[in-house]
């Protein structure tokens, strides 16, 4: 009889335990975007947070996760809410003329302040610019934008 009782206590105990690993796995975390655009004190910043190479960057409008922020004292702060782990990378944009997109010269270089996650410069890649969400987190990028 002891040795069922201890049976069904340790079965018990084990799915108890299961569920609370299982649990944290599932658990969402925060990603707080700060985007700076110095000398800039209207208009619109473009946020967006990718979570496949596939859109970033010049897919932004494809992303998973978009923001569209108005710029303050040259600062826009952004908070990507319930995002579950896995790898992502933040590109962000000013747009300077209001169309809504990051316009690019004949050469492919933005004529638009432009930058990404992980202070990465010269023409954006995803392994550059990728950074790992992990359960329960709260991840913090900062994004100076530049032309």
């Amino acid at each position: 009889m002891t040795r069922k009782i201890f049976r069904v206590g340790f079965f018990i105990l084990l799915l108890q335990l299961l569920g609370i690993a299982y649990s944290d796995e599932l658990k969402d975390s925060e990603i707080l975007v700060s985007v700076i655009c110095d000398d800039v004190d209207s208009g619109w910043v473009y946020i967006a947070l990718h979570s496949t190479e596939k859109t970033f960057p010049k897919k932004g409008a494809d992303a998973t996760y978009l923001s569209k922020t108005k710029i303050s004292q040259g600062k826009v702060k952004v908070r990507f809410k319930k995002i579950p782990q896995g790898d992502y990378a933040v590109s962000a944009f000013y747009d300077e003329n209001g169309n809504g997109i990051l316009d690019y010269n004949f050469l492919g270089i933005p004529k638009e302040k432009a930058g990404v996650s992980n202070k990465y410069s010269g023409f954006p890649k995803w392994e550059k610019s990728k950074f790992v969400v992990k359960s329960s987190s709260v991840s913090k990028i900062i994004i100076d934008l530049r032309k």
